[in-house]
């Protein structure tokens, strides 16, 4: 059960407010193209994934006010087809590792948001993770993505 913070086939953006026409509100997405992910860790002599992994998958700016996130399976796994994910915060801080997803499967076409209870802030900078649960997928592509307001004031309003 390793964490992964490399990008390894993917890009998960930096941890700052996007230059959005509203400085207030924010979206934050990644594709995550396993047959990319697999082939750049292979290329890179780097530890193949294994179920138990995270990987960090999206960066979360400090002040953020999470609303909702989810993943979205967008081209289903075909090789090893009991792979299944769950999506929040790795360690439970601020909020659970399967905040936004619980066992979503990578064989189906899905978009899956378990949402919040209520709105979380993180107080710092923090990633969104991805755990792998039960096997590595192959081919599967998963969006993973985030809703957030910006709380610091002071940067929301100028």
């Amino acid at each position: 059960m390793a964490t992964y913070t490399d990008t390894l086939g993917f890009y998960k953006g930096s941890a700052g407010f996007g230059a959005h026409a509203d400085k207030r509100m924010g979206w934050v997405a990644v594709k995550l193209d396993f047959a990319k992910i697999v082939a750049a860790r292979s290329a890179a002599s780097a530890t193949a994934l294994a179920a138990g992994d995270t990987l960090q998958v999206l960066q979360i700016p400090a002040g953020a006010l999470m609303l909702a996130g989810g993943l979205s399976v967008t081209e289903v796994e075909t090789t090893n087809t009991t792979a299944t994910f769950d999506f929040g915060c790795l360690g439970g801080s601020p909020i659970a590792a399967n905040a936004f997803a619980n066992d979503l499967a990578s064989n189906a076409l899905a978009n899956k948001s378990d949402g919040l209870a209520a709105p979380v802030l993180f107080t710092s900078a923090d990633t969104l993770d991805l755990l792998i649960n039960t096997a590595v997928p192959a081919n599967c592509v998963v969006w993973a993505w985030a809703w957030f307001l910006n709380a610091n004031a002071a940067e929301a309003v100028n």
